[in-house]
């Protein structure tokens, strides 16, 4: 690439040159104008010499409180509450809101709830059409049985055992008789 030497002419698209009257205009010092006051004179909010204008606004606005804060007065001996007071704590809720306690039944009540179970009495068709059942369906089953069972036994409803060996096999606690008693006592 050739050196071009550096000029002083900005070229075609450079800033052009103003004529020597705007230079010497822009060039003169602009009339400076009184800043406006704001506020009043520093010192003078506890001169106790007000001007007359001052004086006016004063009477004006009543002697205006510094203090910030509600301005609510508040009464120093006990009252009858007001009808609005009163309808307030009319409007207030009565009963607390808790947690519900379920409620115990008795062991015939709960026998009867069982076997009207409509939930329960879905799956026992499924399960006695051989169907596997499944995550929360097989827990609810599982667990509701199991009550059935043990209310049964409470009432003294349970059949009798039978000689059927594979339901005395499933009743037999295996681990217990084969490590013997010394897990009991641990």
């Amino acid at each position: 690439m050739t050196r071009q030497k550096k000029t002083r002419s900005a070229g075609d698209n450079g800033p052009r040159f103003l004529p020597a009257s705007d230079v010497r205009k822009a060039r003169e010092r602009k009339e400076e104008s009184k800043k406006s006051a704001v506020g009043g004179k520093a010192g003078q909010r506890n001169s106790p010499l007000l001007s007359k204008h001052a004086r006016d606004d004063s009477r004006q606005q009543a002697a205006k409180d510094p203090r910030h804060g509600s301005k609510k007065p508040i009464p120093l001996l006990i009252t009858e509450p007001s009808e609005q007071e009163q309808l307030q704590h009319s409007m207030q809720p009565k009963a607390q809101i808790g947690k519900v306690k379920a409620v115990a039944l008795s062991p015939e009540q709960e026998l009867a709830v069982l076997e009207q179970d409509e939930k329960l009495q879905q799956l026992l068709e499924r399960v006695e059409q051989n169907e596997v059942l499944t995550g929360k369906d097989a827990k609810y089953f599982n667990r509701m049985t199991e009550r059935y069972e043990q209310l049964l036994e409470i009432l003294g409803l349970a059949e009798a055992p039978s000689d059927d060996p594979l339901a005395e096999f499933e009743r037999k606690d295996w681990k217990r008789d084969l490590l013997g008693d010394d897990e009991e006592q641990q």
